[in-house]
Order: C-alpha cells, then structure tokens, then sequence
C-alpha cells in the first residue's frame, strides 16, 4: 500500500510502485480536472503539484509521493480562488481551456515562490517562459497567458473581485470543465488507433490475433480487406 496526502485528505492505494501518479488521479480517485494528453512528460496538460512543486503526473510513478502532499487543480480553488486563476480569467489566458489546469497548477508554484523571493516585482516574460516551457497550448494562447502570470505576480489579482471575458472561465481554471475523456459510462469501452511505424509502407497482411488475446481487449479490427471483422461478445460483426 502507497499511502500519500491528495487535496489535504489521506489517501491510500494498493498498487505497483511504477504505476503513473495520473492514473491514480484520474482513474481511482476520478480527479478529472488533471489532464492526461502526451503521456511523455512534454505538454504539461498533467501537472499536479507534489510538496508544492509542479510535476508532470504522467512521469511520476506513485512511489514518488508516498508520504507526500499531492495537490492537483482542484485544490487550488476550492476554498478561494488563487490570483494565478483569477488573472486566467481576468485576461482571458484560455480558449478551449484543456491545457488550462496543467498551465494554473504550474503557474501557481511559480508565482508562490516568485512571491516568496521578490514581492510585487514583475517577472520578465523570459521568467515566466521558462518555469512554463514544459507546456503546450494548441490554442496558442500565449501571449495571453504570459500577461496573466505577469500581472498575478505583480498583485494585481490579489483581491477577491474578477471580471470573467468568458462565461466558462471559472469551470476551465478550477478543472470542473468537463470534456469527452472525463465521462465515463457503465460498460463503456475505449478505443485506441494504432498506426504504422513504416511510413509509406504498403501492409498486405495483419495478424490481429495477438490483440485480440491482450487482457481487457475486447475487439480488434484493422482496415485491410481480409481483416475487417469485429469480435465482440464472442460474435463476429462485420466492420
């Protein structure tokens, strides 16, 4: 048993050393506002804090944080919003707000130990680029983004009032908004694509049968002629 302390509670699991924390957030403990996109440690949309340092939980194995403090997105608002998401808001640093939580989590460590070091004093942009080079955003909302670290830094946001630029704001920098990948049904099956690794190569044949044997697989279809074939429920539908 890995025991650990996640958003303030205790929190215990029995599982491998090297499981991904991520997995642990998002699938036991159903905290759906980290975000898991790359699974390479190279976009950030999975950053959780750790004692207060951001980490990529996609990266972390759950031996890393026994007996630590783990706090994700939905911490860090809870009780009262922090001036990292406010600003977030104020200057519209989001779009489709899917990278947002990975982006406050990891900013908000930021400005707390920029707070800590140098006050008010705003950060230069080569500041805040750095402490957030480990994230992507596919909405390109930089610019954005930098000045509203900027202006959190310089206590601009450090009162209780906001003005939103958009009505989903609160939801995207507290991690309640939901997406299709947090939603999950009774008997709901996932797929997953898989690709060649030969550019321009030509398959004439696929032997699927070693799929179709993997633990929890429940049906394996590829596109060739011969193959086209789902097995579910012990049935063969055609694809």
């Amino acid at each position: 048993m890995i025991a650990f302390t996640l958003n303030g509670a205790a929190f215990e699991i029995g599982a491998p050393d090297d499981t991904p924390l991520i997995d642990v957030v998002r699938g036991k403990a159903a905290l759906t506002g980290t975000k898991l996109v790359c699974g390479a440690g190279v976009c950030g949309a999975c950053t959780v804090k750790v004692d207060g340092e951001a980490v990529v939980s996609c990266l972390t194995p759950l031996a890393n944080v026994a007996g630590k403090r783990v706090d994700t997105i939905e911490a860090l608002g809870r009780d009262r919003l922090h001036p990292v998401q406010k600003a977030f808001m104020a200057e519209d640093a989001l779009q489709c707000g899917f990278c947002t939580p990975g982006f406050v989590v990891a900013a908000s460590a930021f400005h707390d130990a920029w707070r800590a070091l140098h006050g008010t004093t705003r950060p230069s942009d080569a500041e805040i680029g750095a402490a957030l080079s480990g994230h992507l955003c596919r909405c390109a909302a930089y610019a954005a983004i930098y000045r509203a670290v900027a202006s959190a830094c310089a206590g601009a946001c450090d009162g209780d009032g906001v003005t939103p630029t958009r009505v989903d704001a609160l939801d995207k920098v507290t991690g309640a908004a939901c997406y299709t990948v947090d939603v999950r049904e009774a008997g709901q099956l996932d797929g997953l694509i898989l690709r060649s690794s030969q550019a321009h190569a030509v398959i004439r044949s696929l032997d699927l049968e070693p799929a179709r044997r993997v633990p929890g697989v429940r049906a394996a279809v590829s596109l060739l002629g011969a193959d086209k074939t789902v097995r579910y429920a012990g049935q063969e539908i055609a694809a």
